[in-house]
């Protein structure tokens, strides 16, 4: 052990025994966890290195983008072994999301990996020690992450927020262009002198609507714009009128995979019509699709364009039966080490949600029992005054309601309904169902992933 105690620290060190070193990251260490992260990220052991993997960590570890720096993967090297190669590795990237209008501070761990000779000793566990003690020190919130099935549930998350559903819509179906018409609308890639435009289009969009949505600074823009190695991997394009105004953009790739284009992240300017733009937009994608290379020789003909663009969206209801692709939601994992100081962050909106509603002013409070500890709510005319870990009792019960462990995420951040639920819990109640629905109401979210 170092002489430095604090794991968030960039010089800790922790000695796992076996000449195993678990410790934080710098610039030297990035190709040595790029080939690492490379040769695990493989379907079959016969595959060749995952170039696109391997990329993607030089890119987070240059020290070029807003979400992360050189310092900021958690790593295990093997100091038995020539070269000190890095056997294990978590990176901590950062993040802003919106609860309605409350920013707040998040963590995301992402490309996690270990080399599968040394997997089953804990190596995992240690390294996420180190990223949610960082995200702690930060003032981070909450930790979020996308991945494998079931995995990171051994580690506090649970799923708890939509992620990537959307509509999708066959070439075929594509209505075509009238001959002799021009097209109303035309794409182009977007470019710096954009930014301030494609930032505030982003801004205009109501908040509120969206129980977690993604804040994107300036900094967070440009790198989507203009950031290292997106000629290779992604493209941000607008959508221009007639006149030459940009009149809202979208992320997609730069490359094709499968069978389909795909779309994220699309903004409009308000009042825009979007019955009317969207059959000229599909046309451009269709064009831009079609001229597309592809990743690997055998990859599926282009057939389809999907907008991967949460539960719901304008957009899907202008597609119509226009949209008969139904892309199916996964979720993200989310894990919130301090949930009462979390629900004092975002007092503001479940103080707004009981206006107007019928427990407007309420005065009183609401326990949770979550079977293993649980939480007090203590309102005052409609105040949220105090927020606290609680426990029941064995004798005197009182509790208001009840979830199991981590499920209360769920109703927390609007990814399901207290209906809901009960249909998938039977331990999950409540016994002032109007109060917890008007606290607690399912929302649709967009926090989008990079």
């Amino acid at each position: 052990m170092s002489i430095t105690i604090d794991i968030a620290a960039a010089d800790y060190i922790r000695d796992l025994g076996d000449g195993l070193i678990a410790r934080w990251s710098t610039a030297a260490d990035t190709e040595n966890i790029a080939q690492a992260a490379g040769l695990v990220f493989r379907d079959k052991e016969e595959d060749p290195l995952n170039e696109r993997l391997v990329n993607a960590v030089k890119v987070f570890m240059s020290g070029q983008i807003p979400i992360m720096g050189p310092g900021d993967y958690a790593i295990v090297e093997d100091r038995n072994k020539e070269g000190n190669p890095v056997i294990a590795g978590i990176c901590l990237q950062r993040m802003e999301w919106y609860y309605e209008d409350i920013p707040f501070k998040m963590g995301r761990p992402e490309v996690v990996f270990s080399d599968p000779a040394y997997r089953n000793r804990g190596l995992i566990r240690i390294l996420f020690e180190f990223v949610h003690a960082r995200s702690a020190a930060e003032g981070r919130l909450l930790d979020a992450i996308t991945g494998i099935y079931y995995f990171y549930r051994q580690f506090g998350y649970e799923y708890a927020l939509d992620l990537d559903s959307g509509k999708g819509v066959y070439l075929p179906s594509i209505p075509k262009a009238k001959e002799g018409e021009a097209e109303l609308y035309t794409l182009r890639e977007a470019t710096g002198e954009d930014l301030p435009l494609l930032q505030a289009i982003y801004e205009q969009r109501d908040r509120s609507t969206s129980a977690v949505s993604t804040h994107i600074d300036q900094g967070y823009m440009r790198w989507l714009v203009e950031g290292p190695d997106h000629s290779a991997s992604s493209s941000t394009r607008v959508i221009v009128d007639a006149q030459g105004q940009i009149q809202g953009w979208f992320s997609t790739l730069s490359t094709r995979g499968g069978r389909g284009v795909n779309v994220w992240n699309l903004y409009t300017r308000p009042h825009l019509n979007l019955q009317a733009m969207l059959p000229v937009l599909l046309r451009a994608l269709q064009a831009y699709g079609q001229q597309l290379p592809t990743r690997k020789p055998d990859t599926e003909a282009f057939s389809e364009i999907r907008f991967y663009l949460g539960q719901k969206h304008p957009v899907y209801e202008a597609l119509g039966s226009l949209a008969t692709i139904t892309i199916p939601a996964y979720a993200w994992y989310i894990r919130i080490a301090d949930l009462p100081r979390f629900i004092r962050h975002i007092a503001p909106a479940l103080e707004k949600r009981l206006l107007n509603s019928p427990v407007e002013g309420f005065t009183g409070e609401l326990k949770l029992d979550f079977y293993r500890g649980g939480l007090r709510l203590d309102f005052k005319e409609g105040r949220l005054v105090t927020v606290e870990n609680w426990r029941s009792t064995v004798l005197n019960y009182n509790a208001d309601g009840g979830f199991p462990p981590l499920v209360f995420f769920k109703a927390l951040l609007g990814y399901r309904s207290l209906a809901e639920l009960r249909q998938s819990y039977p331990d999950a109640w409540v016994n002032n169902e109007v109060l917890f629905n008007t606290l607690f109401p399912a929302k649709p979210s967009w926090a989008f992933p990079l």
